[in-house]
């Protein structure tokens, strides 16, 4: 069956791009908990730098493994030597990855690493900090509040993290330290929360789903001010749209809720609506693989709504512009969602229809070539 989505390269342009690709060399793989490792990659000598922050994520593709995938620093990239990155990577059953990870120790093995991508971040407000995180989402606030930390933040910080049970608890050290780094005027709480850990064990802290404990321990008590706060989410999605839910409901207004959800390849891939698009390429600008959006004269569909065709571009005769929509790939798609962080007009979503998302194609004639 023909690819719709192998169209011919158009004719070399600039390269320009907010990120870089480069290749890169796994310098370590040691187990944090039964299903989660820490991997540090170290960049080749003579990479291109990588000009990460704090709370973004590269994408790492891994050998013998067709699609990329999206993880966050899980450490402050400027914390070391900037040549150096720090990733959690939660093993799934019957995941790619995970498979490989687990076939044997992978130090030494060569990655490509591409990156920096995502606009999470810490924000320059003073108010006071409340941090959620969920599984390996602990990663991205790790590394904000490693950034905090060495920056001397005068902010106090409450970092809330939920797991299923004590043996899903890692990186305590890293926190501890952090919290001896953090501002001598300002306040660090950590409260971790399990959601299944059973009820004979020794473990005396706090149980539930981690927003409901956030609530109750925080908004409905009035501990915080909400109209002083800015939060900060990483996690599963669910988890982040109720703390988002939640806080929205307690007043704090929306501008000042940022987050990091993460999604996997079961998660639905980002359209590009074509009616909003102004053709300004910032997603084409923080596109991890080449092939991720395609950039088309014209789109067919399928009797079933899927792509059945794209036209090729040939410049100067498919349309005026140098191409006349763009397409993104479900199939070669890492579900990283850099483009629609990117997207300056709201054109980009996994909610949107692909049959309601298309400009109609430019007239091409056979006598023009």
């Amino acid at each position: 069956m023909r690819d719709p989505f192998r169209l011919p390269e158009p004719p070399a342009g600039p390269n320009t791009s907010h990120v870089v690709t480069n290749q890169a060399v796994i310098q370590s793989q040691r187990p944090l908990t039964h299903d989660t490792d820490e991997l540090v990659i170290a960049l080749r000598p003579g990479s291109a730098p990588l000009h990460a922050r704090a709370g973004q994520f590269a994408t790492i593709k891994f050998p013998g493994i067709q699609r990329a995938r999206p993880y966050s620093f899980a450490r402050d990239p400027w914390a070391g030597t900037a040549t150096e990155f720090t990733f959690y990577i939660r093993r799934i059953t019957g995941g790619e990855v995970s498979d490989w990870l687990a076939q044997q120790n992978r130090r030494g093995a060569t990655v490509e690493l591409t990156g920096p991508l995502g606009r999470f971040g810490i924000d320059e407000s003073t108010g006071s900090m409340l941090c959620v995180a969920g599984g390996s989402g602990m990663s991205a606030v790790i590394a904000l509040l490693e950034y905090a930390a060495a920056k001397q933040v005068r902010r106090d910080c409450y970092f809330f993290y939920g797991a299923r049970t004590s043996s899903d608890l890692y990186g305590m050290e890293l926190i501890d330290t952090i919290a001896k780094q953090w501002h001598r005027d300002a306040r660090f709480s950590f409260i971790p929360v399990l959601s299944e850990e059973r009820s004979h064990n020794d473990w005396d802290g706090l149980r539930g789903f981690v927003t409901d404990v956030v609530k109750s321990q925080l908004i409905d008590s009035n501990a915080l001010d909400i109209d002083k706060i800015s939060a900060f989410f990483c996690g599963p999605p669910p988890m982040i749209a109720a703390g988002t839910a939640m806080l929205v409901e307690a007043g704090l207004p929306a501008e000042r809720i940022f987050s990091d959800g993460f999604e996997d390849a079961s998660s639905a891939a980002p359209v590009i609506d074509n009616r909003q698009c102004v053709l300004c390429d910032e997603c084409l600008l923080v596109k991890p693989i080449n092939n991720c959006i395609v950039e088309t004269a014209g789109v067919d569909l399928g009797i079933d709504g899927s792509i059945s065709q794209l036209t090729p571009i040939y410049p100067a005769h498919s349309s005026g512009l140098y191409y006349n929509m763009l397409v993104i790939d479900p199939n070669a798609c890492t579900r990283c969602y850099a483009c629609v962080d990117a997207c300056p007009h709201g054109a980009i979503s996994p909610t949107h229809s692909i049959t309601k998302s298309l400009r109609q194609k430019s007239p091409v004639t056979a006598d023009k070539f």
